[in-house]
């Protein structure tokens, strides 16, 4: 019964809310995150700002980003692409890095079996709205996608109204538990 009485003190309380609502919004975007995590092998599609490193890079760069439709049409030209160059999904660094206008793209390549590679490139919004995974296998002439993640700061309202639902079902239950404590103390004196 004691253990009734501390819940319903501390969960019935009114800084509870505030407590578990400021937490929830610390803690939901996480959790939200994970659960937005994308595996293709699960029968998953990845996320639409799916991104791929390619080599030769333009501009100066080490290597270009291309999104998937760019690397599917790429595929689909084969010879007569509009590339000046043709491109190669393997990369010769195991990690580099390269800074775009709104963006910073820095790739890892975290397998090489010779033949193909499994590559992580991280794209992260110089806004810090964003930061986006995306993890690939790729051989020479050939990307096939593996999964992809992505932290975006519009988590938090997903998370702010999960928090708040949960926050007022606590805050019920020990409000709930406050009173069936009172009923249970006063059935004890009466005895």
């Amino acid at each position: 019964m004691r253990l009734v009485r501390v819940l319903a003190i501390v969960l019935g309380a009114q800084w509870f809310v505030l407590l578990s609502c400021t937490t929830g919004v610390v803690v939901g975007p996480q959790i939200v995150a994970k659960l937005d995590e994308r595996n293709v092998e699960k029968g998953d599609s990845v996320h639409s700002l799916f991104k791929i490193a390619a080599e030769p890079g333009a501009e100066g760069k080490s290597f270009r980003v291309l999104s998937m439709e760019q690397v599917q049409s790429y595929l689909a030209k084969g010879e007569k692409a509009s590339v000046e160059v043709p491109l190669t999904f393997r990369m010769s660094q195991p990690a580099g890095g390269i800074d775009l206008a709104d963006s910073t793209f820095t790739y890892r390549v975290l397998e090489d079996s010779g033949q193909a590679q499994l590559i992580e490139l991280v794209e992260k919004y110089k806004d810090g709205d964003n930061t986006i995974w995306s993890r690939y296998r790729a051989t020479n002439t050939t990307v096939t996608p593996v999964s992809s993640r992505m932290f975006y700061f519009g988590y938090m309202f997903t998370a702010l109204m999960y928090s708040f639902g949960a926050a007022l079902l606590l805050y019920g239950t020990g409000r709930a538990l406050r009173r069936l404590s009172a009923v249970s103390e006063v059935a004890q004196k009466s005895s």
